[in-house]
């Protein structure tokens, strides 16, 4: 059976109505992207300004960019812990930390998240202000934490960055640094000072809730 000159006209047409459409999507698509990212990184600047996410950076905590973080809801165990690198010149280099737990919950499409934790910087830690950012598999958690000893407290800013790997979590770090020490007397380490700390085994298992 031949096709008509006009069938094919027709068809041409057609197809060329598609390419349009999906091109238009594909950068309405992009801008969004792009709008969302530029909300994104004024988020994550009021949250930790950005001369205390360079140190952190130098210290080797990466940060993964981008807004399509993978879903982290759940508890983990992040053991054993080691300083990778500090900006105090006091710190051992072999330094151990106690294991930690923390849950992640409330992560939206607006790249919030919310994280209690235990022995990230205190027996027991809750985010002021948190957000999230990724691709893929690879995320990055960026939390204000208030951290209480006594009658002084302090706010830190915390950066966590890893893979999700199925149920776990893989290749974990993540740093500490002290953004306001106002009220925070000699209880803590230095406005400005920060560590960056791993998980040694590279795994962080998913636990029971807390």
């Amino acid at each position: 059976m031949k096709t008509s000159r006009k069938s094919i006209k027709w068809l041409a047409v057609f197809l060329l109505g598609l390419s349009i459409i999906s091109c238009k999507k594909d950068k309405d698509s992009v801008v969004e992207d792009l709008v969302k990212q530029e909300i994104l990184d004024k988020k994550i600047a009021d949250i930790i300004p950005k001369e205390y996410q360079d140190t952190l950076t130098k210290l080797g905590i990466v940060i993964n960019q981008d807004v399509n973080p993978p879903s982290l809801a759940g508890a983990f165990e992040f053991k054993p812990v080691k300083l990778l690198k500090s900006n105090r010149p006091q710190d051992p280099v072999n330094l151990a930390f106690l294991d930690v737990s923390i849950k992640f919950f409330g992560q939206d499409k607006d790249n919030n998240i919310k994280l209690i934790t235990k022995n990230l910087l205190n027996t027991a830690d809750t985010s002021i202000v948190t957000a999230i950012s990724g691709s893929g598999n690879k995320f990055t958690v960026y939390g204000k934490v208030k951290s209480v000893q006594g009658s002084n407290s302090a706010i830190f800013g915390v950066i966590i960055s890893g893979t999700r790997d199925g149920s776990a979590l893989k290749d974990i770090r993540y740093g500490l640094i002290n953004i306001d020490n106002i009220k925070g007397g000699t209880s803590f380490i230095k406005q400005g000072e920060a560590r960056a700390i791993f998980d040694t085994d590279g795994i962080s298992a998913e636990i029971p809730m807390f």
